[in-house]
């Protein structure tokens, strides 16, 4: 084999590996609200949910997108991880159709005759409809299959070469468990069986494998599809995990079943008037997992309660002080939000300065290292758990005397969120003026941080002080400050439009940039005021 031959090889499937992604970039797109309707309506009983999931996949072209679509419902709770291991056995099902498609149409029908009419329109229908979206995702879905094809068909023809220049003979007498493990092993590395059975199918049309050889390969590819499942459960919670571990037993059970009756089941396919070898590896696949389903069916519901015990659920709490409150004593309820609104200011004060990259050093110890969404992600966690808190005790609370100092802890902990989703929703606009390379905007940018600095480090002695009057003072000149500049930019903004030194793009980004900085400085000062006030 030449190397022109073996990197034919290796660009057929990087074709086909690209056909696939594009058929699953144009599928992803389903993953909207109808979807999760579809299958929220769809799953509600066991065989509904099973065919629901072969559909799917039959459809999407992929069982590891419907698994991993399926995780995250699970994750967020829109699927119970009953209704969803049934749509995860499903999914088995339905990911043997690419197998079909393949064994169907590659290999009986001339390729060139639809590969190249694919690719030439679909390209050009990419360029031509680049922003209908409707039609694009259409193009990038033909693109996808014609793309698949073409790399299919460089395989056959380099596979063609392969068997006559290479004797595969001495190593077909290894144990069947070693092929099995290469098919494993394929399958792990390049995240998709779809891969690794179509290189199985181009060796078995060429003769280079015997059909039992094949089979053990596909079994072990059927055991690598488990461990993108299994990443995609690691750090998520206990549902999501129960589904990996259903879905990687079942393969398990299947792959060994297969494995153990081989031969019986290769027999019972050629009784049934299959012949083709070709036809036979894709039968055999769809008849092991077909038969894997219906066994667990009728265990399904022990399963789930085997599956229940695994994997205990740990409850994450963002708080630091609540737990210590208790019902009976108001004054400690009141006492522990106080603490934790205030270790709620630092954070979110912390945010703020962070997003436009400030880190003095009397906010370090509430800085984290975290990607600006995460660290509002989990600001809000820590939020709603507050709420979550006020809104099971202010029931016994109603008639006491800590009610008002506690709704005005609510009002601070909320100001103080209201201020970092404003520096939030900026983020993008001071990311584009903190790396511009117009001096303009770099220099605006530092003014903007600089007048940040200087009012959080006002805003932080405020927050120190052991005088409520000398409080309230500092933040009205606080205020004043605020307003001034906030003036005081606008107008210099309107110098530089005059001075044509900055796009019109960049004077309406300035201008936003300046509103919502102003908006979030207002909402953590009034909440230090409220919180101070207590």
């Amino acid at each position: 084999m030449s190397s022109s031959e073996f990197w034919m090889l290796v660009a057929g499937l990087g074709l086909f590996l690209y056909g696939m992604s594009h058929l699953e970039e144009a599928l992803k797109q389903m993953e909207g609200r109808s979807f999760k309707l579809f299958l929220q309506k769809n799953t509600k009983k066991k065989l509904r949910a099973i065919f629901s999931g072969t559909v799917v996949t039959a459809l999407l072209q992929s069982s590891s997108i419907v698994n991993l679509m399926v995780l995250s419902l699970v994750g967020a709770g829109i699927l119970t991880m009953r209704n969803a291991m049934a749509v995860v056995l499903g999914a088995n099902i339905g990911g043997t159709f690419n197998s079909w498609l393949v064994a169907l149409l590659g290999f009986k029908v001339e390729l060139n005759s639809i590969t190249l009419p694919l690719i030439g329109l679909s390209g050009i229908s990419l360029i031509i409809f680049n922003k209908k979206k409707n039609l694009n995702r259409i193009a990038l879905f033909f693109m996808g299959i014609g793309m698949l094809f073409l790399g299919l068909q460089f395989m056959k023809e380099s596979m063609d070469s392969l068997m006559k220049a290479f004797d595969f003979t001495p190593y077909l007498s290894y144990p069947s468990i070693v092929f099995l493990l290469i098919g494993f092993a394929i399958t792990a590395v390049v995240q998709t069986s779809s891969a690794t059975i179509v290189v199985v199918l181009t060796a078995l049309y060429s003769r280079i494998i015997p059909i039992e050889t094949a089979i053990a390969v596909v079994l072990g590819a059927e055991l690598g599809t488990t461990v993108k499942l299994i990443l995609g459960a690691i750090g998520g919670n206990a549902a999501k995990k129960r589904v990996a571990l259903g879905n990687s037993l079942f393969n398990v059970f299947t792959s060994a079943g297969g494995f153990i009756f081989i031969q019986p089941i290769i027999t019972l396919i050629a009784e049934l008037g299959i012949k083709d070898p070709i036809l036979i590896l894709v039968a055999f696949q769809t008849f092991i997992n077909i038969a894997g389903v219906f066994i667990i069916y009728f265990f399904l519901n022990p399963y789930g309660d085997f599956l229940d015990k695994q994997f205990k659920e740990i409850k994450k709490t963002y708080t630091t002080y609540l737990q210590n409150a208790s019902i009976e004593i108001p004054s400690t309820i009141t006492d522990m939000i106080k603490k934790e609104v205030e270790t709620y200011l630092y954070k979110a004060i912390a945010f703020n300065l962070g997003s436009f990259h400030l880190k003095p050093v009397w906010i370090q110890a509430y800085h984290n290292e975290l990607p600006l969404m995460e660290s509002y992600q989990l600001l809000k966690e820590t939020e709603g758990e507050i709420l979550a808190f006020y809104a099971k005790t202010i029931p016994q609370l109603r008639e006491t005397e800590e009610i008002k100092s506690i709704n005005q802890l609510m009002e601070s902990l909320r100001n103080a969120m209201y201020s970092c989703k404003s520096m939030k929703d900026i983020y993008a606009d001071k990311t584009e003026f903190s790396n511009s390379t117009n001096e303009v905007k770099y220099e605006l940018f530092h003014e903007l941080q600089s007048s940040l600095n200087i009012f959080y480090t006002e805003l932080q002695h405020s927050l120190t002080s052991e005088s409520t009057n000398n409080t309230v003072l500092k933040l009205d000149e606080l205020t004043e400050q605020m307003r001034k500049g906030f003036n005081d930019r606008i107008e210099h903004y309107y110098f530089h439009a005059g001075q044509n030194s900055l796009k019109e793009k960049d004077i309406s980004t300035l201008f936003n940039l300046n509103r919502e900085i102003y908006s979030s400085c207002k909402a953590i000062r009034l909440a230090v005021e409220q919180y101070k006030a207590v």
